[in-house]
């Protein structure tokens, strides 16, 4: 596969040449980057560092520390790995300490990217496309959920972020799973403060927004979602708010995809049911199992590899965008940064469930302040990221505002 070199290579975060910002969240953001190393060693990588506020809070500087000790053990093909953790000290005080984790560039798109450049042609999802998806995210789950580290002790880990921005499909049919940032997993000595939900909220399980104890179940139930909604093509649970959203979560009354879409297999609509049970005990118990299914059923729609099937899907719709190289440095980036912080680059076509809350992030109107110190004009309270809003109380955050997260 053709590349083009990166202009301007020349390290400006540690060894890192970050090149342009690919999503910003609610505690960090990521870049893509470019590492170097002795004797011209070069490699494209995906940076993700804490943002300034997320610094001066020594439990998310824990669990960003804590996230990178745990993806450092993963080593699964459908999982992006990772390759270094540190910081950067902007001065010699140490007193602008950034603290990153480079991890694998997935050169493709996400799964909401591939939603909407489906219905840009009026199409959804043909089922062996969902059964393909819905093998490789199980296979990619079961791996993490049954992980034990070295001393053979079970981690228990749940990603509780399972959603189509974290599921990445490359030119080559392969479905990465990405951003374990709020991930839960046996040892870890981060604890979810209690009325506290974190997620992206249309697809978190019922018990997530119950904020009860999750386990690996929960995960299950978030890919259920994600399977639903590629096989009807439209949001499963949409309200008018993030409120009424969470809502339909917690009640989980669903429509058999089978009756909302003509055409879709009986077993692939019995599977993304069983994913959906309100009760986890309803659900399949391992995700190894919905793998299995889904291989069945699979079997009777077609019987190319999945990832075959998904490397066409990708060459029908993208052909070789997002699996290329381009020469955008983050000098030119920095001059269309501005809009995203906005909210007005006409990119940005993210919808509400992209919102992660994450209350933790108390330092609001620092942050904003921060803000309008690197950009060379006005930052409104209304236009920064919505993630970084806490709920109130007993009541969650109605805002329609989108989060700043682009690729």
């Amino acid at each position: 596969m053709r590349r083009y070199r990166l202009s301007s290579a020349r390290p400006n975060f540690g060894r890192y040449q970050l090149i342009r910002r690919v999503s910003l969240g609610g505690m960090a953001e990521i870049y893509k980057a470019k590492a170097f190393g002795p004797s011209g060693f070069e490699k494209v990588v995906a940076v993700k560092r804490l943002l300034p506020h997320a610094e001066e809070d020594p439990e998310l500087v824990g669990r960003f520390v804590a996230e990178a000790k745990l993806l450092a053990q993963l080593d699964h093909p459908l999982i992006a790995k990772t390759y270094d953790v540190g910081h950067v000290d902007e001065d010699a005080t140490g007193a602008s300490t950034q603290h990153y984790l480079a991890m694998e560039y997935v050169y493709g798109v996400d799964l909401q990217e591939l939603q909407h450049a489906l219905r840009a042609r009026g199409a959804i999802c043909e089922a062996r496309v969902v059964c393909a998806i819905g093998i490789q995210a199980a296979v990619a789950l079961d791996y993490a959920h049954a992980f034990v580290d070295e001393h053979g002790v079970p981690l228990r880990i749940v990603h509780r972020d399972v959603s189509p921005q974290n599921l990445m499909l490359s030119k080559d049919g392969e479905l990465k799973l990405i951003d374990f940032g709020i991930a839960k997993f046996a040892g870890s000595a981060m604890k979810t403060r209690t009325g506290v939900v974190k997620g992206k909220h249309a697809y978190m399980s019922p018990e997530q927004v119950r904020a009860r104890a999750v386990d690996h179940r929960s995960d299950l139930f978030s890919l259920g979602v994600i399977l639903w909604e590629l096989c009807c093509g439209e949001r499963l649970f949409k309200g008018d708010s993030v409120l009424e959203t969470l809502e339909l979560v917690e009640a989980a009354e669903v429509l058999p995809p089978e009756h909302k879409v003509a055409g879709v297999p009986a077993e692939l609509s019995r599977w993304i049911l069983r994913c959906l049970k309100k009760d986890p005990a309803e659900r399949p118990q391992r995700a190894a199992h919905l793998a299995d299914g889904l291989v069945h059923a699979l079997g009777a729609l077609d019987h190319a590899a999945p990832e075959a099937i998904l490397s066409a899907l990708y060459v029908s719709l993208f052909g070789d965008a997002g699996s290329l190289e381009d020469e955008v440095t983050i000098d030119e980036y920095m001059q269309a940064l501005r809009a995203v912080e906005l909210g007005e680059d006409p990119q940005l076509r993210r919808e509400r469930s992209d919102i992660t809350i994450v209350p933790d992030t108390a330092d609001f109107a620092a942050y904003v302040a921060r803000l309008r110190e690197r950009m060379p004009c006005e930052v409104s309270d209304e236009a920064a990221p919505a993630a970084l809003i806490a709920p109130s109380d007993a009541a969650f955050h109605r805002s329609t505002t989108e989060e700043s997260k682009i690729r």
